[in-house]
């Protein structure tokens, strides 16, 4: 053990690492496994995208731009929701640019919460924000929602936030969900904002798969308590731009313009010829996303029905591009142990339900970012597992 372990303290050392990530790892270069785990668009990032970034660098836009972004992409960034959810925020105080989506969870949840404080999640979610709350020795708590939906209720949030009191610092609500699939309709977010308005809770509401809805109608909260809600979204989704790193958060100016400290903080800026990149996205990637979606959508239809004939159970996806499977009650085990038993016996790594809470959950989650031979390959492995087994629920 070397001289300096001894500094690393115990809420470091005890986080685990995103078990999404140890999967991917483990199975990625496994030519004999359909690997479904990560959710990345398996679409390359377009060509008028990638050709701005490439004038970026040939205008000499190689130095460090503001902190809270190129002004450029911020207007992007405000036109863009303005254009498609009726969101109106200021380029010049109410939005910043963060290292991807994952970059602002982590920029809010360090902004807002001291060691103690509370923050609220759904169950299932995805495992970024635990991580964040328990590496600043804040208590995550999981709200536990109830199957097929999994969706949070006024109910369920009034009990957490009336046990929990001035400790709740910041509520997560992320729709389309990761890794559920679905979303919260109009009423639905309605009802939750007119309990939350009581309350003086952060919201950081994740729509990184606004974009991705393929039935109902998108209510951001932001519309509703702007000023409690902290807006989170990016270009990884809806361009195929994850290796890109571009993400933002809008909201009121005085509580951007503290977190926007956390975040220069700890990464100082974004490259500007990613900004430029993801500025020509926005702007003029709208038929891009369109392409993508449709066939995200092809492939939810292809795989509802596959499961449908399988006898597997899920939850009905309308979003995102996740399916949501239910493990059968004949299965002896937990999430993790279907998962381990899928990737030998039926070739198909998914991500089981541990991954998405601490819970016991036996679900497990199958990306469809990955294409239709893929996910015929994946089909045939689990329908000879579910067949060979005798699988069923009671």
């Amino acid at each position: 053990m070397s001289k300096i372990a001894s500094l690393v303290p115990e809420s470091l050392k005890s986080s685990k690492p995103s078990l999404i990530r140890v999967l991917n790892n483990k199975y990625g270069s496994d030519p004999e496994v359909v690997n479904l785990t990560v959710g990345e668009p398996d679409f390359k990032t377009a060509d008028h995208v990638k050709l701005a970034a490439i004038k970026s660098i040939l205008d000499d836009h190689t130095h460090y731009p503001h902190n809270w972004g190129t002004l450029g992409l911020r207007k992007a960034i405000s036109e863009y929701l303005a254009d498609d959810l009726d969101l109106h925020y200021d380029p010049e105080g109410e939005i910043f640019v963060t290292e991807g989506a994952s970059g602002a969870i982590s920029t809010i949840i360090a902004g807002l919460c001291q060691p103690g404080d509370v923050v609220l999640i759904p169950c299932p979610a995805y495992t970024l924000y635990r991580i964040n709350a328990e590496l600043r020795d804040a208590k995550a708590v999981e709200l536990e929602t109830a199957e097929p939906d999994f969706k949070v209720t006024p109910e369920l949030l009034k009990k957490a936030l009336d046990k929990y009191g001035e400790k709740v610092k910041v509520l997560v609500l992320n729709y389309p969900v990761n890794p559920t699939g679905v979303t919260y309709t109009p009423d639905e977010v309605r009802a939750l904002a007119d309990l939350l308005k009581d309350y003086n809770v952060a919201i950081l509401d994740d729509e990184i798969y606004a974009d991705l809805l393929y039935e109902g109608e998108h209510l951001p909260m932001a519309k509703l308590l702007p000023d409690q809600t902290l807006y989170v979204s990016g270009v990884s989704k809806n361009a195929a731009m994850t290796g890109w790193r571009v993400g933002y958060i809008c909201g009121p100016r005085d509580v951007l313009g503290a977190l926007a400290k956390v975040h220069q903080a700890a990464i100082s800026t974004n490259a500007t010829m990613n900004m430029d990149a993801a500025e020509e996205a926005l702007r003029h990637g709208k038929a891009d996303t369109a392409q993508m979606k449709a066939e995200y959508d092809r492939r939810r239809q292809f795989l509802m029905t596959a499961m449908d004939k399988i006898g597997f159970q899920y939850t009905k996806p309308m979003g995102a591009f996740y399916l949501w499977v239910k493990i059968p009650d004949s299965f002896d085990g937990d999430s993790m142990a279907y998962a381990e038993y899928l990737a030998e016996k039926a070739k198909v790594a998914i991500v089981p339900a541990a991954a998405f809470t601490k819970l016991p959950v036996r679900y497990f989650r199958i990306s469809y970012a990955a294409s239709m031979e893929k996910l015929k390959r994946a089909v045939d492995g689990l329908a000879k597992v579910f067949a060979e087994d005798g699988s069923f629920y009671n």
